[in-house]
């Protein structure tokens, strides 16, 4: 018997999703070369014609620095955020909120998804109640959450946990259906058990479903919190985004915006490096051209 399960981890292991391995003498192909680097080309690029007709808008076209304060003024305001101590507890519980709700998330969609991507009777049970949950606006759930759990984080953290958990669960569950069935009927032919099925051929499989989840995910997550904090907060960048415009702040209200891009872009950027790392084999990360 353990000869059959160590020939079927060998089966599943060689029948995953895993392409060949690449030709170190093969050519570079230009248009993956261009779109590796498309992104680091582009960016810069991009926000200097955003900055260049934002200051053209205030400058030349006249729009008042009250709609739309100049890019200076919302630097100004920026450097004196930041050289304040306030500030830094503020992103410091926005990002703690985001965070302990992504990873709830990720935890809570990825084995439900994968319940029921397994069970196809349960899925049909639950739909329903999911497709209510999923088209309510998540806004509304605010005022019971503070009711039920108060200003503090704890209902903030609940929000962001519920606005990324619905991403994961839906990639998890095409994830594990996606897996080959013929697959499946080799390990089970050979004898391995239920784990040896999940960690050898499953879990491989899914991986970039949840991965792709998760890029999602830890987006809806900083609007989750964010519209938490700004409902019903008392700190946080959420909270400050409301201080700034009940003050008529617009230089600090953009720079406060410009943080929450700052930290939304430099999370989403981390789980797509902990996806380069985990799975270098996949067609999303390997930049594979027809």
């Amino acid at each position: 018997m353990t000869d059959l399960v160590k020939s079927a981890e060998t089966t599943a292991a060689t029948a995953g999703p895993r392409p060949a391995a690449k030709d170190p003498d093969a050519p570079v192909n230009d248009r993956d070369s261009l779109m590796k680097w498309l992104p680091f080309i582009s960016t810069p690029v991009l926000l200097v014609v955003l900055i260049g007709g934002w200051q053209f808008a205030v400058s030349v076209i006249g729009v008042s620095e009250f709609i739309l304060p100049a890019p200076l003024d919302v630097w100004d305001s920026l450097i004196t955020l930041l050289s304040g101590g306030d500030v830094w507890r503020d992103i410091w519980i926005t990002l703690y909120e985001v965070l302990l709700g992504f990873v709830i998330a990720l935890v809570a969609g990825t084995a439900v998804g994968a319940v029921l991507g397994r069970v196809v009777w349960l899925e049909r049970a639950v739909q329903p109640a999911l497709v209510a949950l999923q088209v309510v606006p998540k806004v509304a759930f605010i005022p019971i959450f503070v009711i039920w759990f108060g200003f503090g984080t704890t209902s903030k953290v609940i929000m962001a946990a519920i606005l990324a958990f619905f991403p994961i669960m839906l990639n998890v569950m095409l994830g594990v259906r996606s897996v080959d069935r013929g697959h499946r009927d080799v390990m089970r032919g050979l004898g391995a058990s239920r784990w040896a099925t999940f960690r050898n051929l499953e879990f491989p499989s899914t991986l970039p479903y949840i991965f792709a989840g998760a890029e999602v995910g830890i987006v809806f997550a900083v609007i989750g919190a964010i519209v938490g904090e700004y409902l019903g907060g008392s700190e946080g960048l959420g909270h400050l985004v409301v201080r700034s415009l009940n003050a008529l702040d617009a230089p600090q209200l953009f720079a406060v915006i410009v943080l929450l891009a700052l930290m939304g872009s430099l999370l989403y950027a981390a789980v797509t490096l902990t996806k380069r790392l985990m799975i270098p084999w996949h067609d999303s990360v390997a930049g594979v051209s027809p």
